[in-house]
């Protein structure tokens, strides 16, 4: 019940949210930017609309309806006047949004680094010109309904036009920057926050100078009526002229963005295939040696019970061999795990073509740690919502990285201990969580998985690094917390599905 009030109330919140930043830009839109002054057309709340959209899905279509229906109305020189098209244009208008969100998704624009031009172009087009047309379209077939033929003798297609560029320009600057503002769950659009933000910011402000100025310049400028006339045609063309170079200005910042993004994370791989491979010789090389040294202590002991030890003693002896080389075959089969879970994690494939099939990897990780769960008697409780969807990640590195999450949760249960695994899917997301009864991270060094974690088993603390790497590198994101059920971990993994559930 909690549950369902805060989700109404972030409901309510996010629509109110959108009719008041609609209704404010649409006014001072209409202040300094209206197709009727004499500067550039620019229509900023299309950009707020379609970032809203694309942020918040469907939600929050309602409130862009009302905001936009109030943004048309009112004029801060005119006042407020309804007119029957505003109905039309309002729902037009949260349509293309809807448009846009939806071509960006099937798509997969949302998630690229935009660094090819075929993907950089349709980005730029569908943000801009390609998508922005249902509102100025809706009002030009409004008005030839009415007008008839008699709609090209008026300002009707002008209109529409300057309509049309004026929601492509606004959205052209404002949706990239306001898709890092919001709270998107792209993670490659909040890795290229620190990359973006202050170029787009530059290319707002220049366009908004220039645009200030273009008006003062004509302000001051006596002009006749018939002379104002054929200008609009001319502002027209210039208008469109902005929208070229705020594209091209856009495609040099996003694309430079990306490849500034595939650098440093070649970097990163590079630095965790260092790592893997000491995690190799750590895993490999030490245990070994701890295996020859006691294998040969087990030799020298056979060797001096056979000269001088009776049969009773030789017994005893036997009983304590067995036991001697049960765990040297545990920790050999330990080794073989921990060197397949590096070996999976560092060198698979990062993404398959068809998704992985998350019931499938949980299942199988749990079966190859059940011998480990089974010896500790410890109580794995696992809960999957039916028909998960699957996604985008590689079937061999999403079990690899359960495997190495579970083995983590094993090891700070302890003996007798708990751990709860559950499976979910909300919003195109499935959200795994992970949480048990041991300890649990200490609060002043809980883990971000961008660096090594300071094991309490032994261990070069690799693990949650090379997971974190993998799940960032399959657009998904991973957080670390405290259990509040179990008082221990807790670990929470979400990654995009590829297919919505039906």
């Amino acid at each position: 019940m909690m549950l369902k009030s805060r989700k109404a109330i972030g409901i309510i919140g996010i629509n109110l949210f959108a009719i008041a930043s609609y209704f404010l830009l649409a006014i001072l839109a209409k202040a300094g930017f209206a197709w009727e002054s004499s500067a550039v057309t620019l229509w900023p709340a299309a950009g707020l609309a379609n970032a809203l959209v694309i942020a918040h899905g469907w939600l929050v279509l309602p409130g862009l309806v009302i905001g936009n229906f109030l943004g048309t109305a009112c004029d801060p020189t005119y006042g407020c006047s309804v007119k029957p098209f505003m109905f039309c244009v309002a729902f037009a208008a949260a349509a293309q949004a809807a448009l846009i969100r939806s071509v960006l998704i099937q798509r997969k624009l949302l998630k690229d680094n935009l660094t090819r031009f075929p993907k950089l172009m349709g980005f730029l087009l569908w943000i801009g010109p390609l998508g922005n047309w249902p509102a100025a379209t809706t009002f030009f077939l409004y008005k030839l309904f009415y007008l008839g033929p008699f709609v090209f003798q008026d300002q009707t297609l002008s209109g529409t036009l300057f309509w049309w560029i004026g929601d492509s320009l606004g959205s052209l600057l404002l949706l990239p920057l306001l898709l890092m503002l919001f709270p998107l769950r792209r993670p490659i659009w909040v890795e290229r926050k620190p990359h973006l933000i202050g170029p787009l910011f530059g290319l707002l402000i220049g366009v908004l100078s220039a645009a200030f100025l273009e008006r003062l310049l004509f302000e001051r400028i006596e002009l006749s009526i018939a002379f104002i006339e054929p200008l609009k045609d001319l502002r027209l063309l210039t208008t469109f002229t902005w929208v070229l170079v705020a594209s091209g200005m856009m495609g040099l910042i996003l694309q430079t963005s990306g490849k500034a993004i595939e650098q440093e994370k070649q970097l990163v791989r590079s630095r965790l295939a260092g790592h893997a491979a000491g995690a190799l010789i750590h895993e490999i090389g030490q245990p070994l040696i701890r295996l020859r040294v006691r294998l040969e202590r087990i030799v020298r002991s056979y060797e001096l019970c056979n000269e001088e030890l009776n049969d009773q003693n030789n017994e005893a002896f036997s009983l304590e061999q067995k036991k001697e080389v049960e765990f040297t075959l545990k920790e050999l089969d330990a080794v073989v795990l921990n060197t397949r879970s590096i070996q999976d994690l560092t060198l698979a494939g990062i993404r398959d073509s068809e998704g992985a099939d998350i019931a499938d990897g949980i299942n199988r990780a749990a079966r190859q740690l059940r011998p480990e769960l089974d010896r500790l008697d410890q109580d794995l409780t696992i809960s999957i919502d039916n028909q998960l969807p699957k996604v985008s990640a590689g079937q061999i590195q999403l079990q690899a990285a359960l495997r190495n999450l579970l083995a983590n949760a094993s090891n700070a249960a302890g003996e007798h201990g708990v751990i709860r695994l559950s499976a979910k899917y909300s919003y195109d997301q499935v959200f795994i969580k992970i949480e048990d009864s041991g300890s649990g991270f200490d609060p002043l060094s809980i883990p971000n998985g961008k660096e090594r974690f300071k094991s309490t088993t032994g261990g070069l603390g690799l693990g949650i690094m090379i997971v974190h790497r993998v799940i960032i590198d399959n657009g998904g994101t991973i957080d670390f917390g405290k259990s509040e059920d179990l008082g221990g971990a807790k670990v929470i993994v979400s990654l995009s599905s590829i297919v919505r559930k039906s």
